[in-house]
């Protein structure tokens, strides 16, 4: 990443904690409201002291260090929480008495550089608050066929320990997953089939109920595991994939377009011979033109796939716009561990790296993005590692690495300046 020019002054900062989690890098486009700022305002002052002894005057600008409860120690700024000292080094010019020679000092006052004039910026607004994020709606679509309960795996990695059906190692990694992210993501479920369809095809094999079982919703962790069947639950039914997906996209796009909407395909095998009307060519057009017309990604996950049956799980996969980095574009998983790595990783994956800018900087063009001590560029386009403003002033969008840092880091800066006078 290349980082961007400063000037001597410090800053003050906007601390912006996001959930610590690592992380690769969101699908953020600029389309959505990642995060969002309440604001909890604190001012400074620039002070002129005056040496009574040799009429020097000093004038310094920067932030005050703050004690470890929250509380700033000095004059010029008021409580809040605690702002880390990374950034641009404090600046102190000092004009000798009867001359126009101006000394600069940066950081360490027993520094100097003589000659050096005043930066030309000056911080302008002092803001301290904690990020409240915007979460990403996410689909999760899952196999419930007969194949769940009938076939068992080894769940842990460990020849020693019993096997468990894959609907049981599913239901934990769900139970896992929407309870660790609950405050972070809104988790809705589509199952397919029907949640009471039977094994024969006269009693609902096939059968998907129209809508979701479970709409998307904030904090919905307990409504997901109730609107499951349990992990014992011995489940039934085909395969009908292509309505699954169809029903799951009719849901999704009626949910606000300026939010992050994602799916999660999770399945065991291809689309079953059985299900009559269920093709996959119709599967594969309606995953692509989701995520084409409507910029709603899939994921693709596979629960332990014959390798001769997994071209169509590879299909689809490339088809939602999320492949799986390497060869095989679908996350294969062959025990539940690895079924609870890759979900958990898609479900960070979805996480915004949209920042709400509030308030929204007087002199935008002084505006500073800082991640973890170190400063983000502002680029043209989320082509280039760096910044871009998605809404002007009011919101920024981290591209690239700027926006792997943040997840890794969980910490962002928004610096604001202003010119002097």
């Amino acid at each position: 990443m290349t980082p961007i020019a400063l000037s001597n002054a410090r800053a003050f900062a906007l601390l912006l904690p996001l959930v610590s989690v690592p992380l690769a890098c969101g699908d953020s486009n600029g389309s959505s409201s990642g995060l969002s700022v309440g604001n909890q305002p604190t001012t400074a002052t620039t002070g002129a002291a005056t040496d009574p002894t040799g009429g020097e005057t000093v004038s310094s600008t920067m932030s005050e260090e703050t004690e470890t409860d929250g509380t700033a120690s000095g004059s010029g700024t008021t409580t809040g929480p605690v702002v880390p000292t990374t950034g641009p080094e404090p600046t102190t010019s000092t004009t000798e008495p009867g001359t126009s020679t101006t000394t600069t000092t940066t950081g360490d006052p027993s520094g100097t550089s003589v000659g050096t004039t005043m930066p030309d910026k000056i911080p302008c607004d002092s803001e301290e608050t904690e990020v409240v994020p915007v979460p990403p709606s996410v689909l999760l679509i899952l196999d419930k066929s007969g194949s769940m309960s009938m076939e068992k795996w080894d769940h842990d990695a460990k020849p020693q320990t019993a096997e468990v059906t894959r609907w049981t190692s599913l239901h934990q990694v769900v139970e896992g997953v929407v309870t660790t992210f609950d405050e972070e993501v809104h988790f809705g479920v589509k199952l397919y089939p029907k949640i009471d369809a039977g094994s024969f095809v006269n009693v609902g094999a096939c059968e998907v109920t129209p809508g979701v079982e479970v709409p998307i919703a904030a904090m919905n962790a307990a409504a997901v595991l109730a609107g499951i069947p349990a992990a014992g639950f011995a489940v039934l039914g085909g395969t009908p994939m292509e309505t699954g997906l169809k029903r799951g996209y009719e849901y999704l796009k009626t949910l606000d377009p300026g939010l992050q909407r994602f799916a999660i395909l999770v399945a065991d095998g291809e689309i079953s011979d059985t299900c009559q009307g269920e093709n996959f060519l119709e599967a594969q057009a309606a995953v692509e033109e989701t995520f084409n017309d409507f910029g709603i990604p899939t994921y693709v996950v596979g629960i332990d796939v014959d390798p001769s049956t997994s071209e169509q799980l590879s299909t689809l996969a490339l088809a939602g716009g999320k492949p799986k980095p390497g060869p095989e574009p679908f996350y294969q998983t062959a025990n539940q561990n690895e079924l609870q790595a890759a979900i958990q990783q898609i479900v960070k994956d979805t996480l915004s790296c949209v920042i709400a800018v509030d308030p929204a900087p007087s002199e935008p063009e002084l505006f500073e993005v800082w991640i973890d001590g170190q400063p983000v560029p502002e680029v043209a386009s989320c082509a280039e590692d760096g910044y871009v403003w998605s809404v002007p002033h009011t919101e920024v969008t981290l591209c690239g690495a700027a926006c792997d840092m943040l997840k890794e880091t969980g910490k962002v800066q928004a610096l604001y300046f202003c010119n002097p006078g």
